[in-house]
């Protein structure tokens, strides 16, 4: 029995900002993405980015999680939901108190995040983020350096976001 693992959308008028990232380990190098989509499941926007001169994955998280904060602020989004699928990052934002090793970054996000009105950040299993992370992914393994921001999805993605906007819409 297999079971569907599906993005989940946002709340109505949130939007919702999937987070993905991908290292290469061999080069020291991060892909990294964002997927901004409405409550239906339809794409707003995607972003990508190379990241270099990081030491680990761990570093690449934080990061990318707080170059997605700037983006949104930057696009004046003010109703936000962060999925991301690392739990000491997401523990570290929602629970600052009880990630006392991380006080420093906790509070890098904090000041961040004070400029988007509403936000609520997820630990979300990569699986519901493929899209995000794919595009990530091309970063690094496709060598797809150049940054963007763009609206709508990539064309070689049409598949995966079409049919999860389905899964949302029926």
């Amino acid at each position: 029995m297999s079971v569907l693992v599906k993005w989940e959308p946002s709340q109505y008028s949130w939007v919702k900002c999937n987070i993905g990232v991908h290292w290469r380990k061999d080069i020291a190098w991060g892909g990294a993405a964002w997927v901004l989509r409405d409550s239906e499941g339809k794409v707003l926007l995607h972003s990508r980015r190379a990241f270099t001169g990081l030491n680990n994955l761990n570093e690449l998280k934080v990061h990318v999680c707080l170059w997605a904060i700037d983006s949104m602020v930057s696009h004046k989004m003010n109703r936000v939901i962060f999925a991301f699928d690392d739990e000491m990052i997401v523990g570290a934002i929602t629970r600052p108190m009880a990630w006392p090793s991380f006080k420093a970054m906790s509070s890098d996000f904090s000041i961040r995040l004070r400029k988007i009105e509403w936000w609520r950040f997820l630990k979300e299993d990569k699986r519901r983020n493929i899209g995000a992370f794919l595009i990530a992914q091309s970063v690094t393994i496709g060598e797809r350096f150049q940054s963007y921001v763009a609206a709508g999805y990539l064309f070689w993605l049409k598949d995966i976001f079409e049919n999860e906007k389905c899964l949302v819409s029926s």
